[in-house]
């Protein structure tokens, strides 16, 4: 027979499996929870880039032929399609350039810069959030970055263009990242430790307005380099 408890100790807590509790498994780490779609999307980026700029290389594709097919025309004008934002992007669109070349051509680099950055990461990140919510826009992402390689491979190797390229790589990557991360959790909120849709939900808008953040840094770069590439041109 056991030994009775002697009066007055106290009795050891049973453990919690032994009384029928139920095992919550650990949440998920951030980075767990926002590699997935990290490294798809990086993966996806680099094996259509790296084709397209294979082929521009090896002159398996004609880009001039490539750049005028129906498929290119429809994915560099999809987000125009958006019923509201499209109308309103256009104005937008015919507002900055005019107001980019006049503070180009009376020497206002500063503000050139500050307007370049700022279309770069408010207006053309929104472009991306909203081609990325809509999702049959990012159908063709693939292909984008295709022509993209094919259009570099042609391109004269400077500083700028790849420097431009890195900082705009980053800088997208992490808005479509981070926007990806909210519809995904948002869908399958039980497969990436959320315990409800509305956790999901705020945990990834938390997470994307660091993404966003961090894509400011990059483009902050890459709008530097490409305002004093577009001022040297017309210096010449």
């Amino acid at each position: 027979m056991s030994p009775e408890p002697v009066s007055g100790q106290p009795t050891a807590a049973a453990p919690a499996e032994a009384v029928g509790a139920p095992f919550s498994p650990p949440a998920p780490s951030l980075f767990r929870r926002i590699a997935p779609v990290g490294l798809t999307l990086i993966a996806v980026w680099l094996l259509a880039f790296g084709g397209g700029f294979l082929a521009g290389k090896r002159k398996w594709v004609d880009p001039a032929r490539l750049r005028t097919a129906p498929v290119t025309e429809l994915s560099r004008g999809l987000e125009y399609r958006v019923p509201g934002y499209g109308d309103l992007l256009q104005r937008y669109r015919t507002w900055e350039r005019a107001k980019l070349y006049g503070y180009i051509f009376t020497g206002k680099g500063g503000k050139a810069l500050i307007l370049v950055f700022l279309n770069n990461w408010v207006v053309a990140n929104l472009t991306m959030i909203v081609r990325t919510a809509t999702v049959a826009p990012l159908l063709l992402y693939p292909y984008g970055r295709f022509l993209q390689g094919l259009t570099l491979a042609s391109s004269p190797a400077t500083f700028q263009i790849w420097a431009t390229l890195v900082c705009e790589f980053g800088g997208y990557l992490l808005t479509i990242w981070g926007t990806l991360n909210v519809l995904v959790w948002l869908l399958a909120f039980r497969r990436f430790g959320f315990a409800s849709r509305r956790a999901a939900t705020a945990y990834g808008l938390k997470a994307f307005a660091g993404f966003y953040a961090l894509s400011g840094f990059f483009l902050l770069i890459g709008s530097y380099i490409e305002t004093m590439s577009v001022i040297g041109l017309s210096i010449r």
